[in-house]
């Protein structure tokens, strides 16, 4: 069979810088496709999709809830040429139902264990409904990404190669209400084997490599094995907040990290702490700042930014609020009665789809967007991404001056759909 893997676009964040990280579950299920079988991935926020390209099998990735109603458009294409269609990935768990609706079958959970067989009854005409991962994989299954059906090439921001990504962990302790995660993968670490890891990691061309993991600070101890491993692979290393003890940080400097995502919701002076103790070991930090908390008022913005810029963050990028579905946190807001409505494409983190509790809905946009004007205000982001690029690549190629480097494709709520059908239609 000729089965094709898509990645759906969805509507970015306007003020954020418009890059493309090369997807990863598309490439893992590639992956685990029996060889007999031809495959090619599509990422449609590259180019559009074609469907009227031949295929006889159709895998699409719906990781974000916001990509929902492009792959639902996406599937209804093919369809409506008698082309079999599966969705599976993070939201296709909370948003089953709807998936049905587009598809002929659909993946909850976890992949490995559950493709090679769905793609078995495909081959044989028999394709089922639901499939069902029971229990999560055991961490030497984790399945390793085809990178070489992905163009590299494309994957670039004004001349610039983007990361690559690497998994070394799933599942996370911490829980977080808004997060999707541990519905999918668990709340116990599930850490591959350090040997898989270091050949999956010395086989990327790249330099710069986001590891995905949730939050590897939630064990130190496997922080430390996992520093250590990396350490000498020519990497420069990128992930979500590690810890900020003496040890762990000289292993992380050591190993080549050089950048970290790190949660902000309020001013705190152990914050501030950690992002003094990250620079001083030559690691940047990227703020991920979320307004529309119920402890938020009307001074939360100018007290966040001011507490940014006094910190010195290297960069920082402003959301509002979303309850994913399948979250303990949309759970309660359905329950209260404050969800606003279900317009999945709607649900990127830029929109507000729920009535904040301290505030108005207009308060919090305009909050919000004060916030991103205010913070880069005197440089933007692109400037500031170039002085920590600066530090570690040759960049005599990229220049932050330039204009957009990608199509950004305009979402249109429910009942408005041309220009998202349109892209996809034979």
């Amino acid at each position: 069979m000729r089965i094709r893997f898509i990645y759906p676009a969805w509507q970015r964040l306007e003020p954020q810088t418009h890059y493309v990280l090369p997807p990863l579950g598309v490439a893992m299920a590639a992956e685990l496709t029996p060889s007999c079988h031809e495959v090619s991935i599509e990422d449609d926020n590259i180019a559009p999709v074609d469907a009227a390209a031949s295929a006889d099998l159709v895998g699409i990735s719906l990781m974000l809830a916001a990509q929902a109603p492009r792959a639902f458009a996406i599937a209804d294409a093919y369809r409506r040429r008698g082309v079999p269609v599966v969705i599976g990935g993070l939201s296709a768990r909370p948003l089953a139902d709807a998936c049905a609706g587009h598809a002929d079958a659909v993946v909850l959970g976890e992949a490995e264990g559950v493709w090679p067989a769905l793609v078995r009854d495909a081959s044989q005409g028999r394709l089922r409904p639901l499939y069902r991962r029971e229990g999560h994989v055991p961490p030497r299954e984790f399945a390793v990404p085809r990178r070489d059906l992905l163009d590299a090439a494309r994957y670039a921001y004004r001349g610039l190669p983007m990361m690559e990504l690497l998994e070394t962990s799933r599942g996370c302790r911490f829980a977080c209400p808004q997060c999707q995660v541990p519905a999918l993968s668990g709340t116990r670490l599930r850490a591959r084997p350090l040997r898989a890891t270091v050949e999956e990691a010395t086989a990327i061309a790249g330099e710069r490599v986001f590891i995905v993991d949730n939050s590897p600070e939630q064990d130190e101890a496997y922080e430390k094995r996992l520093f250590r491993a990396l350490a000498g692979l020519g990497k420069r290393w990128v992930s979500h907040s590690i810890s900020d003890t003496p040890e762990i940080l000289r292993l992380a400097e050591r190993a080549g990290w050089w950048f970290v995502l790190q949660t902000v919701t309020a001013p705190s002076p152990r914050v501030r702490e950690r992002i003094r103790r990250y620079h001083d070991h030559g690691i940047a930090v990227g703020a991920f700042v979320t307004f529309g908390l119920d402890e938020h008022g009307p001074d939360s913005f100018g007290r966040i930014v001011d507490f940014l810029k006094a910190a010195r963050v290297d960069t920082a990028e402003f959301n509002i609020l979303t309850p994913y579905p399948g979250t303990p946190l949309f759970g309660r807001l359905k329950r209260e009665g404050r969800l606003l409505h279900e317009d999945w494409g709607l649900y990127n983190s830029g929109n507000v789809v729920f009535r904040p509790k301290r505030m108005s809905q207009a308060r919090l946009a305009r909050g919000v967007n004060w916030a991103w004007q205010e913070y880069y205000r005197e440089q933007s982001q692109a400037e500031r991404m170039f002085r920590i690029y600066r530090k570690i690549a040759r960049l005599k190629d990229f220049k932050p001056e330039a204009g957009p480097s990608r199509r950004v494709i305009p979402y249109q709520s429910a009942g408005t759909d041309a220009l998202w059908g349109r892209a996809v239609r034979p």
